[in-house]
């Protein structure tokens, strides 16, 4: 799945979800949310069963008040909807390496800050993740109690969430002024170091899913 071209796995991440609220309930729902789980549990995507999981738990959240709000008649379709939404950007982290993000957009000839404002989109939740397992780690060590009932944890949070975002605003702090001492400025056209293969069968699935996206839109319209 990683050997794909960026822009395929961002013509698929984002065709199912559209697809997924153009076509008519309950199958179009259906059809697109077993896609991406399809999609998910794929070698290659990630972390297969860690990524569904992820999938799952951001959207049980959604479901526990659809559920609520309209009973399980009317949140199955909204909520396989929105699963797919959440499903396809976890696949689509997990499927994409920003560096490859980078040196596709680079080559098509596009803004390098442009390029690089997507890659770090894409990469902010795992650094964040990876940010916050180590702080905890430290913490830890100091005596802080991060294991227990909800009490505890909640404690925990306190004095987790001011490193967190103090180190985060650290490193945009560094990362802005490593992009400025490396010339990265509107304007400047770059070299990509190594270009993703976009072979014309990619290209044509592309082009491909993007039309039978508007085709369900226009025929639901008509």
């Amino acid at each position: 799945m990683r050997a794909l071209h960026p822009f395929t796995l961002i013509a698929i991440a984002v065709a199912l979800p559209a697809l997924a609220w153009i076509l008519p309930a309950p199958w179009g729902a259906v059809g697109t949310a077993l896609a991406v789980a399809a999609l998910l549990l794929m070698p290659g995507a990630g972390s297969t069963v860690r990524a569904a999981w992820a999938a799952l738990v951001t959207a049980a959240p959604f479901w526990f008040f659809l559920l609520l709000l309209h009973g399980l008649g009317g949140a199955v379709d909204t909520g396989l909807r929105l699963t797919t939404m959440i499903g396809s950007s976890v696949w689509l982290i997990g499927a994409l390496p920003p560096p490859r993000l980078v040196e596709a957009m680079v080559a098509r000839g596009w803004p390098v800050t442009v390029a690089f404002l997507l890659s770090s989109t894409l990469s902010a939740v795992p650094a964040l993740r990876l940010r916050a397992a180590r702080l905890v780690e430290a913490q830890r060590s100091r005596g802080l109690r991060t294991r227990g009932g909800p009490l505890i944890r909640l404690a925990a949070l306190r004095a987790l969430a001011l490193p967190l975002v103090l180190s985060a605003l650290h490193e945009v702090d560094e990362r802005a002024l490593a992009l400025e001492t490396r010339g990265l400025a509107p304007g400047i056209r770059r070299t990509p170091l190594a270009p993703p293969p976009d072979s014309p069968l990619q290209q044509v699935t592309r082009w491909g899913v993007v039309l039978a996206s508007v085709a369900a839109l226009v025929w639901r319209i008509v």
